[in-house]
């Protein structure tokens, strides 16, 4: 299977679809094209990703939901799917206008709620998806420019730190009676931690089917590719490792790697075989953990057979970085 040589087409045409269909829902203000088509930096296999901007409440959001499972069924029909993101990352337009008036300050107060937390960064580089939505467009160029404040950031960076200490607590209490689920929190302590570290450097990550790979890149820039190596090796997203595991996958995950590494490189992403596969089953293993647990299998090394080294491991780095 290789992308069509039509997917930027493609893409353009069905965001402009899904931003008519569901910007007519009555009680839609407007929409905020996040991601990396909103940054202009898309791939083969991009989500299209648009956060609602509702008029006075979030009641419309059960229809914008209904019709954005319709387009997702009739894509998946006419021959080729497209993943469509609405989901909880929205916002009424006073909210908007209040974290406008509060300025960086505000929003950074703001970082405890998950949904602005993720939110923001979501719309970093976006843009309203109809150019006379003034308040939107207003809303996305300031979110660009503040996203790296240093309030904004000291903020996110005790959140990524609070975030990686309970998961760590988790897995420390569950590593004897559980340990499947131990490795789950170790694992999330880790991702954490690389948040960490990537919020420090005053970057950002993106794009969950590429993210190891992009965080040793971040890394290097940083001159930080050991710490970045010991983080995936305790999440277990070391390549090789985790490219042994891959000759496991089943049929469906089979295809995913083989169609990601394709679609990386016909954008010009130098990525080897044993990354690409390792971040697609870093990426899975969540996505399989929280939604489908009956998927799992060896393919996730869960439980992690060093699961005692590695929790010690990422003490050692929590004293360090936490």
């Amino acid at each position: 299977m290789t992308p069509t040589p039509r997917w930027k087409q493609l893409l353009d045409d069905r965001l402009t679809e899904a931003v008519d269909v569901l910007g007519a829902v009555p009680g839609v203000h407007g929409l905020i094209v996040g991601g990396s088509l909103g940054r202009d930096e898309p791939w083969p296999m991009s989500d299209i990703d648009l956060l609602p901007v509702y008029v006075s409440s979030m009641e419309p959001s059960q229809r914008v939901e209904e019709r954005r499972n319709e387009l997702v069924d009739w894509w998946a029909a006419s021959g080729h799917a497209q993943t469509l993101d609405t989901g909880w990352l929205a916002f009424t337009a006073q909210e908007l206008r209040d974290v406008l008036s509060a300025g960086p300050e505000g929003i950074a107060q703001r970082m405890q709620e998950p949904r602005w937390f993720h939110g923001l960064d979501k719309a970093f580089g976006g843009h309203a998806a109809a150019s006379e939505d003034e308040l939107t467009t207003e809303f996305t160029h300031w979110a660009t420019q503040i996203r790296f404040h240093p309030s904004v950031v000291e903020a996110r960076l005790q959140r990524w730190r609070h975030d990686a200490r309970q998961a760590a607590t988790e897995a420390s209490l569950l590593r004897d009676s559980d340990p499947q689920q131990a490795t789950q929190f170790l694992r999330e302590s880790a991702r954490a931690l690389r948040m960490v570290c990537i919020e420090g450097w005053g970057e950002r990550l993106g794009s969950m089917g590429r993210e190891w790979t992009r965080f040793e890149r971040i890394a290097e820039r940083n001159d930080a590719h050991p710490l970045a190596a010991r983080i995936a090796t305790i999440a277990g997203a070391d390549p090789q490792e985790a490219a042994e595991r891959a000759k496991t996958a089943p049929a469906w995950l089979q295809e995913r790697i083989d169609l990601s590494h394709r679609a990386r490189h016909m954008v010009g992403e130098h990525v080897t075989a044993e990354e690409n596969a390792r971040d697609q089953l870093a990426a899975f293993t969540v996505h399989v953990t929280k939604h489908r647990p009956d998927l799992d299998g060896a393919w996730s090394g869960s439980p992690d057979p060093a699961l005692d080294q590695h929790l010690a491991q990422l003490q050692e780095l929590l004293t360090r970085l936490g």
